[in-house]
């Protein structure tokens, strides 16, 4: 028996059986425009152009399954590159120190270009995990040289006679 993936707004989901994507279907989480996909299928397709799932096209008997030999899995999600640049520059940053804020500004706006992306991609795209910490790294780093930058200016103003 096949087992199906599908997009979703969190990316790709699955593997669900046969009879469990016929109820997501039945149930509106699977929609016409939704993109699935099992082995033997070349890419991801949309539900629609997919004459097996077709609720009305359902037969008691399906023929046997074949695998495509030397291919073991679903196809690789891709990983958004903005995502990976924003993870990057916000653990560099960290790992410099003296460039946590200038890298934390970088790695704030690809986080933020990434999660966008990933949200509006009509493929699934993975990523969104690694835009987050690139976010949460730079905004950190941007916090704390402010900080440090408030706190040097505070001690020059006060230490000064």
């Amino acid at each position: 028996m096949p087992q199906w993936y599908f997009g979703s707004s969190a990316g790709q989901t699955g593997p669900v059986e046969d009879h469990e994507i016929r109820a997501l279907i039945q149930a509106g989480t699977v929609t016409p425009e939704t993109l699935v996909w099992r082995d033997g299928m070349k890419d991801w397709t949309p539900m629609q152009a997919v004459p097996e799932l077709h609720v009305q096209a359902l037969s008691s008997y399906a023929p046997p399954y074949a695998a495509t030999p030397g291919y073991y899995g679903p196809p690789a999600v891709p990983n958004n590159g903005l995502a990976i640049a924003s993870m990057v520059c916000g653990i560099v940053g960290y790992c410099t120190c003296y460039f946590v804020a200038l890298l934390g500004i970088p790695a704030v706006i690809c986080g933020h270009l990434a999660l966008t992306q990933i949200r509006n991609s009509p493929v699934p795209m993975a990523g969104r995990g690694m835009a987050i910490a690139g976010l949460v790294l730079g905004y950190l780093g941007i916090l704390i040289t402010l900080g440090f930058i408030t706190f040097l200016g505070i001690a020059i103003a006060t230490g000064s006679p």
